[in-house]
């Protein structure tokens, strides 16, 4: 994880932002995914896998895609700043984070081991923070070769289509987006959950918060993941009637982005109804369910 940064306290909430229309940054990253979805396509089935530090997967697809879309960050708005996932080329072209109202949160491929092993369930993550919180975000989805974007205010699209969550009732046919979880125990809830409910794992979980703004599933749970994993896709859920926490009920934002150093955070992502009755399970440690 890069970022140019050092320290500002997070404020209580999300400010609007002064300068940049919503609208404008919704297109750029529109842009900006679609270029990232673009330079990973090109590079699909020539690259092999290689582990980080952090034993996390790599490819050199994923510094290429971070690459094409910083390069075109560094010309169409250099006083932003970034936080991204792989180590940057050129950080001078870059403001850092502490002196910016604004910051690019970039995941270039998020899964890298799909993308590794041949297959295309996978997808470029472009958000922008202001002042900690989301004010725009896009993701390409390769498995459909779709744009799924949102603005703060503005509402959330699939391609030019508006999204709405389908807050359906809870019963046999409910389907929950699970990330997999290697580092954590799993809370009894989730087990729960996993009996009673049918359950998906994508390897993306950019995918799974599409799908719930989408109205694919009905909620996603992820305890591994971080900020590039969630920023865009948090704002979709928001701007598609949809609520998005942490898995106790606290608010995700703002961020203290100058003092981020990679961090887990945990989400509970649904539609209203079942967002609810999922922190209620998770509260109560899934007793009754």
């Amino acid at each position: 994880m890069w970022l140019l940064a050092s320290g500002r306290p997070p404020g209580e909430d999300c400010p609007m932002a002064s300068e940049i229309n919503p609208a404008e940054l919704r297109a750029a990253a529109c842009d900006l995914a679609r270029l990232g979805g673009r330079t990973a396509q090109e590079l699909f089935g020539k690259v092999s896998m290689a582990r980080k530090a952090d034993d996390t997967p790599v490819t050199q697809a994923d510094h290429a895609v971070q690459e094409a879309i910083l390069a075109a960050l560094a010309s169409r708005y250099p006083l932003h700043g970034i936080v991204v996932e792989e180590q940057v080329a050129r950080p001078e072209r870059h403001a850092p984070v502490a002196v910016s109202e604004y910051c690019w949160v970039v995941d270039p491929i998020d899964g890298t081991r799909n993308f590794g092993r041949g297959s295309n369930v996978y997808s470029t993550s472009v958000a922008v923070l202001h002042m900690g919180c989301p004010l725009a975000g896009a993701i390409y989805d390769a498995t459909s070769g779709q744009v799924f974007s949102a603005s703060r205010g503005g509402g959330a699209f699939r391609e030019d289509q508006r999204l709405t969550v389908v807050d359906r009732p809870i019963d046999y046919n409910t389907i929950l987006a699970l990330s997999s979880i290697r580092r954590r125990l799993i809370a009894p809830a989730v087990r729960a959950w996993m009996r009673q409910s049918l359950y998906r794992n994508a390897g993306s979980l950019c995918l799974h918060l599409i799908w719930v703004a989408a109205g694919c599933v009905d909620a996603a749970y992820a305890v591994e993941c971080k900020v590039w994993d969630v920023a865009a896709g948090a704002l979709l859920i928001q701007e598609a009637g949809g609520v998005i926490t942490s898995p106790t009920g606290q608010p995700l934002w703002p961020i203290d982005l100058p003092a981020y150093r990679g961090q887990d955070i945990p989400i509970l992502a649904g539609t209203p109804r079942m967002h609810a009755a999922l922190l209620e399970s998770l509260r109560n440690g899934g007793s009754g369910e």
